[in-house]
This record gives C-alpha cells, sequence and structure tokens, in this order.
C-alpha cells in the first residue's frame, strides 16, 4: 500500500511537469501544420532531453556561527543530500543513522540543515548520537522556505553540478533512498558523467 501511494505521488508529480512543459509551447493553428511537419516536431520532442535546473547558490550557515556555500562544493563529484530536519521530529531522528551511514561514501555528501532551533541544543543533540555529517542552522526558516519544506525531514537530491534532481518529503528508509539513487544513477549514465 505504502509503494503504491510513493507510486501516485511520482505519477502526480510528472503530470504536473508534463502538463507545465506543454503550456509553455505555443501551438500553431490547427490548419497549418502539415503531416511533415508534425512528424519532424513529434521527433525533435521526444529525442531532446529538457534543460536541467540549475539550484542558485546559497548560504548556510555552521552550529559555530560560520557560514559557507552550497557552491563550496563544488568539485567534488559527488551528490548532496540537503536534508532539511529538527531534533524533536521523531522521523528526523529516526533517519539519521541512514544519512550517517550514506554520508560516509565517497559519492555522496550530506548537509543537515536544522530548521528552527538553537545552535547549542542542535549542536548537544549530534554530539551526543556521534553523527559526523556536516549540519546547518536555518534558524529563521528562510532557506526551508525557499525549497518548499512543508514537513520534517524533506531531502532534496542535487548533483555535483548543481542540478535539482529530486525531492522527498518524508522519512528516507534503505530501499527508497536506493531506488532513488538508481534512478539519479540512470541519468548521470546516460549523459556520460559515470
Amino acid at each position: 500500500m505504502k509503494y503504491l501511494k510513493i507510486i501516485g505521488v511520482i505519477a502526480l508529480i510528472a503530470f504536473s511537469l508534463t502538463a507545465c512543459q506543454s503550456s509553455e509551447t505555443e501551438l500553431p493553428e490547427s490548419g497549418s501544420l502539415t503531416t511533415e511537419s508534425t512528424t519532424t516536431v513529434n521527433t525533435v520532442e521526444s529525442t531532446t532531453e529538457p534543460e536541467p535546473f540549475i539550484i542558485e547558490d546559497f548560504t548556510l550557515t555552521r552550529l559555530d556561527g560560520t557560514t559557507t556555500t552550497l557552491y563550496e562544493y563544488e568539485g567534488q563529484n559527488q551528490l548532496i543530500l540537503l536534508n532539511f530536519w529538527a531534533t524533536w521530529c521523531k522521523f528526523c531522528v529516526e533517519e539519521m543513522p541512514l544519512l550517517d551511514a550514506l554520508d560516509q561514501r565517497d559519492d555522496v555528501t550530506v548537509l543537515a540543515v536544522s530548521v528552527g532551533e538553537d545552535a547549542d541544543l542542535v549542536k548537544e543533540y549530534i554530539d551526543t548520537n556521534g553523527y559526523s555529517f556536516n549540519v546547518f542552522l536555518d534558524q529563521d526558516a528562510k532557506l526551508a522556505g525557499t525549497f518548499g519544506v512543508t514537513g520534517f525531514p524533506t531531502t532534496v537530491f542535487i548533483g555535483p553540478d548543481f542540478e535539482y534532481y529530486y525531492v522527498f518529503p518524508g522519512m528516507l528508509e534503505e530501499n527508497m533512498l536506493q531506488s532513488i539513487l538508481d534512478a539519479i544513477d540512470e541519468i548521470l549514465v546516460k549523459r556520460g558523467h559515470k
């Protein structure tokens, strides 16, 4: 049942993306198309890949108050998981060990952004649990708002070139995470990046 819901959400997102793309295209009047031009248009549409959406740079605030930016991670050839969470969120707490293990891989970097919380509280939580991934603060929830986060945890999957791949609202479980990573790998292979 859970997988049916996930497939339904993915289908809805795919449908909405398709609807958005088709509304941007101005179609000629019905009488002006010939069979030959229709074939050409269909061929071009089916073989061209949409332009990637590149995420603009933004500032990240570390627990000690210093700042960095997303683009500081350029050139590391790693998939970036931007994870929005909070210490009071039980699903975030359950997800943390998976994120920590994932961050140990050479091809993934986890940027865990605590939303609306105090630095001392977050630092104590991270230290107590021994997590080693990068931790940042979004005390005013501005960054979370930029990404449209409405619940925790929410994870944004960003490519090595800062291309937006996917957003997963909810707790990642190993099987779902692997499915997302496999789908991203297929895209990278298709584009010749792997």
